[in-house]
Formats: C-alpha cells, structure tokens, sequence
C-alpha cells in the first residue's frame, strides 16, 4: 500500500506557521511561454516550466510534484504549504513529467523543485483558451527556517545568548487535537507530536527544522520532561514566541510529570501527563475538530464534499500519538505496522476494517491510519472516532456518498447546494415545545411551553475558508462528535463570510390549529431581527398532530401566503426520567416516539473540568444524530470517554450536574412561495432537556 502526496498536507497542519517567502506574484501563460519561479519572471524558453497550450512541462532539473487536488480544496492547501513541508518531500518524488488536462484545472496544486535548488508552491487560478494562470510563491531562505530567527536544523540558539524576558506557558497539547489539559483524553503519547502554547518561548521570527537529524535545541529554545525521576530531551521542530513544537521522546515514563522549557537561559515549567498511547487526528482547519486531513488512496487526493468516499474505499487519516517506537526518532520513522496497539476505528458509529497504523516514512512522530469504509454510510458530515484502550481521541469527520464522489447533507445549511454562494431569500414557519428539567443546589426546575414563530430573511453567502463537510451539515446519520470550550475559545475553526437581513412579511401572521386560531405578532427584539411568534402556552400541551393554517397579508419585503401544514404526532422523549446518571464507558440509550417521520433526532450534552480559573476551565460537548424512524440512539462509550466526570468547581464541594438535550427536528414541508421569497418551509422542533451526572 502506497501513501504519497497526502503526507504534505498533514504536514501542513502540524506545523501551521508563517512562511517568509522571497518571491511570490500570478502569472498567466500564454503558449510557448517559460516561467522561471527563481526570478519570477517569464520569457521564451529556459526557466523552470514551459507551457504549450496545453501541457506544462518542467525545463532543466527543475521538477513537479502533483497533489493531485483541484476545485474549492486547493486555495485552502495551498495556503498552508510553507518551505519546511515541501522540502519534507523526497526529491525523487519531484519528476519531469509534464502536467495537463485534470492535473492543470482551477485549484490544482502543486510543488516545482527549480533549477535554482529551491522549492516553489503553485496553484492553478485558470486554464482556458491555451492559457493558464497560476500563482506561485517561491521560498528562497536557507536552511529550512522560514523565519529570520536562526538556523533550522542546525539546532542553533537564532536569538542570541542574553537572557531575555521569562518563558510562560498556557497549555501543552497534542499537536493534532489541541485538547487542553485537565479533560479525559488529553494526556501526551509516548513519541507524539506535542505543541506548547504560550508567550516568550522563542524567537518572534519562527524557526524550523529544515534537515535529518532533528535536534534537541532550536532558535533557543530547548524542552525537558521529567516523569517520575527520569529526565528526557524533547526533539525540536519548530520555535516561536508564542507557540513551539517538539516530539515526547518514546522513551520517556509515563504519567505525571513536569515540562521544563528554557528560551536563552530563561526557564518556564507546567505539568505534562504522559501516556502509553493517545491518538490525535489531525483536521483541515488545524483546531482539532471538523473535516479530518483524509486521503483516498486510490488517487491521494483530500476526501471533500465534492471529493466523497464510498463503501468499500481505503481511506488515509493522519495523526500523532499512537504510541512508542523503538527507532531513532531524531530521523524520518521506518514505516512499519503497529500491530500491537489495540486501535479500533468507528466511522459513522461502525467499526472500521484497520489495514495500516503506525509512523508515516515522511517524517518523525507522524502516524497514518489505512482503514476500510463500512457499509451503509452517507452524509457530509460523516463521524470519525478512535479508541485505544480508555483513550478516544478527537472526533474528525469525512464526507461519504452512496455513489458517485458528491455528498448529498443530511441537512443541509446552505439552500444553493454545496459550495455555493449568492443571495437567498428564505422564509421559515416553526411549531416548537421545549421541556427542559435542570437541577442545582438539590432542588428541581422544569421548564416548558408551545410558540409557533416565522422568519424571513434574505442571506448573502460568501466565500469559506474551506468548503467542509462540517461546515454544510449536520452530523449525519449514526454519527457523533465531541468538542471543546476552554475560556472563550473554542475547538472549532469553520468560519464563512456572508450576511443576513431580515424581512417584513407585514403586520402579523394568522394560524389557524386543531386548538383554535392564534396570532403571531411582529416584534424587532433587536440585532435587527424581525420575528412573528405566538406563545401557546407554558404546560407543553398545546400543539397537537392535524391540520395547520397560515395566512399573511405581506409586507414590504414579502407578499401575501397561504400555507397548509399537517403536523405529525408530536416527538417524546420517552426515557427522559430515568436518565439522571450516566455512566460513560458503558453507553448511553435514548428512547422516543413521535416525531415527523423523515425528520432527524440530536442527542446532545456537555460536562465541564473545572479549573482554578475561566481559561483554565473547559466544558466538552457532545452531539450525535439519528433518524426519527430508529425510535432509539444509543451513545457509545467511544464518544462518552471524551467528557471529563461530573465534578465540583473550584474550591467548592458540590458536584455540578452536566446536560443532556435531545431534538427533533422535523425535515419541513415547502410551501408556494410567496413575492420576495425563494425558499419557504414548515417545520417542527422538539426540545428536551435534563441535568445529568457524567461517572
């Protein structure tokens, strides 16, 4: 089994750091046109590439190496290539053979070994009428450093001796999951990768190892770890002020224990707990949460929602923390199968066929998983978690497809489809009930109540970091995740440019219901919204499964409608009392009844370890869906494992509860849309919610 370009990007993200480039610009070539990537200049012949019309084809000793990726990933993957990645690749994988067709469409990446013995990054911006636009950064510097700080892999001191301002550290992570300390599944593996975070740990320049052997001390900074009596050196990657990287030696003990880190003679110290074993998957958008760096192997190219997986394909993760080895790990790792650490994979809540776990032969510390997808998944959003022994490791998704290579969402957030931009205009009718039960201080509150509300909108989808199953989905079907809040942080990095306004559909809305006829006045509650709703009641007993009639006279933004909707037998939750403690390695099984049949069900909860502080402590969440028509979920000690126990806050005594939430939402009926409208729907929501204790 081979695993290539994949290798590079998982690279990328351990290492997510600014690049000094010498040389950057967007070229277009029209045929019979050299590019030379060392100047950045173009003429007739010589240079680096050649481009004919159609085909681009290195000059000289320059050579390409093809990621194999186009389309939406490719800005995103092109962004976060820096020197240090590319050089990581094996020259012999730079070749000469020349690029066209596929391997040249819009959003095409890839890397030029040039004449000049340096490394470029390209991405293809066109390719149309026998020319091709491309924009490059060439990276000049020596060594390896993509900073000013020092040397690279010469392990040199890059800031100079004297003593400067004291090292403090605010966290030491995994370097795939940034889980933070004080949480289940936090603990650092014997030979993982590992971040620290903090302020005046090493140059304000970063350094990076650009050469084999790794070394012990970088730009000046250098990490030792102690664990029960026995002292380590930490093998250096990268340093910079705010953030270093370094490999836990394999044979460093386990268990708890101090990190000692000394930036030009300065030292800050913060506890580190080692494990044997600790898997951290590493993700797109470099938080730890959302789209997994995934590769089908079969064409290495980065699993997206245009990219999807089908049952049967062998699938690429990458991660770090699977355990120790016994080789020297200031070299690139021998590629060998860890067969001894019990790995279990789920996808989409199944159990995975492993094919492949241990060190990838690219670099030091960073493991592959090869795995078979099961059977009968589908979504954009589609759950990966791994478990070895009582450690799980961050939750990542993959998008899968029945057929074909797009996913089709489960719900999907964006009403253009995948990908899209523009402007929509919505309108959206909801029947809602909430019973939400909390406890404190050992008394009981219970919360209820019907509303029906509506809403008009007109959004304006912009451009997205990166187009994510994460992003455009629900989890889908059979699927769980788990993510993090420390302070105001949090463990999810999705972000999408767009804007909403809100519309005036008139003065009110009319409903009429199996229980009479209400109405749903406006009000503007603020951050200019403009809702209509009607509370039913505060006893949850009002809405009921029949005919419904809504009736507006419109407004200035939206014309007058008529719109029928039967609602369903209403959702329950049907074991909400008995859930008062739930015990994390043995599962936990919901049950309900009701609910609009092609609608889908959320099992969502949070625990929180409390620290000494807010920016110490962190509240873990999970969420998994189902459809309506299982009648039961249950949640699986894979995904519980990750939420810390039910404990009390600092300094006090009573052990504060978690939460659990279960929601229908219903899968919403289309109506004729009225002027000024695109997209108008009828909906169902079931909310239900209790105070549990996590064990």
């Amino acid at each position: 089994m081979t695993f290539r370009a994949s290798a590079v990007l998982a690279l990328a993200a351990v290492f997510c750091v600014v690049a000094n480039a010498d040389i950057s610009g967007t070229k277009t070539l029209t045929a019979a046109t050299a590019l030379n990537l060392d100047t950045g200049n173009t003429a007739a012949s010589g240079g680096d590439l050649l481009w004919n019309g159609s085909i681009l084809t290195p000059q000289g000793t320059a050579g390409i190496f093809n990621f194999l990726t186009s389309g939406s990933v490719g800005p995103a993957l092109f962004a976060n290539l820096t020197q240090s990645t590319l050089s990581a690749v094996s020259l012999a994988f730079y070749t000469s053979p020349g690029l066209g067709g596929a391997s040249l469409a819009v959003g095409a990446v890839f890397a030029v070994h040039t004449n000049g013995g340096n490394y470029a990054k390209v991405l293809v911006t066109s390719n149309s009428g026998g020319s091709v636009g491309l924009q490059f950064v060439t990276f000049t510097s020596s060594g390896g450093s993509t900073g000013t700080g020092g040397s690279g892999g010469s392990g040199g001191s890059g800031g100079g001796g004297s003593a400067g301002p004291t090292p403090s550290i605010t966290a030491v992570e995994n370097a795939a999951t940034n889980i933070p300390a004080g949480v289940p599944n936090a603990p650092i593996a014997q030979g993982a990768m590992f971040v620290v975070k903090g302020a005046n740990l090493g140059p304000a320049a970063v350094v990076i190892a650009g050469a084999f052997p790794l070394t012990t001390s970088i730009g000046g900074t250098s990490i030792k770890v102690t664990v029960n009596g026995t002292t380590v050196d930490a093998i250096m990657y990268y340093s910079l002020a705010a953030q270093v990287a370094a490999i836990l030696p394999s044979k460093t003990p386990t268990g708890t224990g101090t990190i000692s880190l000394t930036y030009n003679g300065q030292t800050a110290t913060a506890p580190i707990v080692v494990a044997q074993s600790n898997l951290g998957i590493f993700t797109v958008n470099q938080s730890g949460t959302g789209d997994a760096i995934a590769f089908l192997n079969s064409d290495n190219g980065l699993i997206t929602p245009t990219h999807a997986v089908n049952a049967g394909d062998v699938v690429i993760l990458w991660g770090t923390g699977l355990g120790p080895v016994s080789t020297d790990e200031t070299q690139p790792a021998t590629q060998a199968d860890q067969t001894n650490v019990p790995l279990q994979v789920f996808i989409g809540g199944k159990p995975a066929n492993v094919l492949f776990r241990g060190r990838s032969s690219c670099c030091s510390s960073i493991d592959i998983v090869a795995l078979t997808i099961p059977d009968g998944l589908t979504g954009c959003a589609v759950s990966v978690n791994m478990q070895i022994g009582n450690f799980i490791s961050n939750t990542t998704t993959i998008a899968t497809a029945a057929s074909g290579r797009t996913c089709t969402p489960v719900s999907s957030s964006n009403p253009g489809g995948i990908g899209t931009t523009g402007t929509y205009r919505i309108g959206g009718i909801v029947l809602e009930r909430s019973i939400i039960t909390s406890s404190a201080a050992g008394s009981t509150f219970t919360s209820k109540g019907d509303t029906a509300s509506a809403i008009f909108e007109k959004v304006t989808l912009g451009s997205t970091t990166a187009t994510s199953g994460s992003q455009v989905d629900v989890n889908s079907y059979g699927s769980c995740t788990v993510a993090f809040q420390t302070g105001s942080s949090t463990g999810s990095g999705a972000t999408t440019t767009g804007s909403v306004q809100y519309l005036d559909a008139g003065p009110s809305i009319a409903m009429t219901a199996p229980f009479g006829n209400r109405t749903l006045a406006k009000s503007t509650p603020g951050g200019g919204i403009t809702l209509y709703s009607a509370s039913l009641d505060q006893t949850a007993t009002t809405l009921a499964a029949g005919p419904y009639t809504f009736s507006g006279t419109g407004g200035a933004d939206v014309g007058a409608f008529t719109a029928a909707f039967t609602m369903p037998a209403p959702f329950v939750w049907t074991n909400q009392s008995s859930v008062t403690t739930v015990n994390r390695a043995s599962g936990l099984t919901i049950n309900w009844t009701g609910g609009d049949p092609s609608g889908y069900v959320t099992i969502a909860g949070t625990s929180t370890a409390y620290g000494s502080t807010a920016a110490t402590t962190t509240t873990v969440s999970f969420t998994c869906t189902a459809r309506v028509s299982d009648g039961s979920f249950t949640v699986p000690a894979v995904v519980l494992l990750g939420l810390p126990v039910s404990a009390a806050a600092s300094g006090g005594t009573v052990v504060l509860p978690g939460t659990l939430a279960v929601t229908n939402v219903g899968s919403g009926a289309s109506f004729q849309a009225p002027s000024g409208i695109d997209f108008a729907t009828i909906s169902t929501v079931f909310i239900y919610g209790s105070s549990v204790l996590y064990q």
